[in-house]
């Protein structure tokens, strides 16, 4: 009890719905940086010791932050971090959301 049979077919199944996932997060990755590029983000942000230094260095900001909180503060900076000087990020839902992929992907 409490075992489940899923024979050649489910495991199969499984094997190419866990790999469909993986080139998805990997596209969704690549175009955030794609946002990342096209909406100028380092003339302030320096990623990897390239960019500008008005905003923080985004090396590791994978390491500080999750999906929730980046996303709001991508879309209401001064709502989430009152005083900030930086924009809304003028862009799509999914733009936005590609862009939280690439940068949470940005880990030392």
């Amino acid at each position: 009890m409490g075992f489940v049979t899923l024979g050649w077919f489910g495991v199969v199944l499984l094997s190419l719905t866990m790999y469909a996932v993986v080139p998805a997060a990997g596209a969704e990755i690549e175009k955030g940086k794609k946002v990342f590029e096209d909406k100028r983000c380092a003339m302030c942000h320096t990623i990897g010791g390239k960019g500008g230094k008005t905003g923080p260095d985004l090396s590791d900001i994978g390491n500080k932050r999750d999906v929730e909180w980046m996303t709001k503060f991508l879309k209401d900076p001064k709502g989430t971090v009152p005083g900030t000087k930086h924009m809304a990020v003028k862009a799509t839902d999914e733009e936005i959301a590609d862009l939280v992929s690439y940068l949470l992907s940005l880990k030392k």
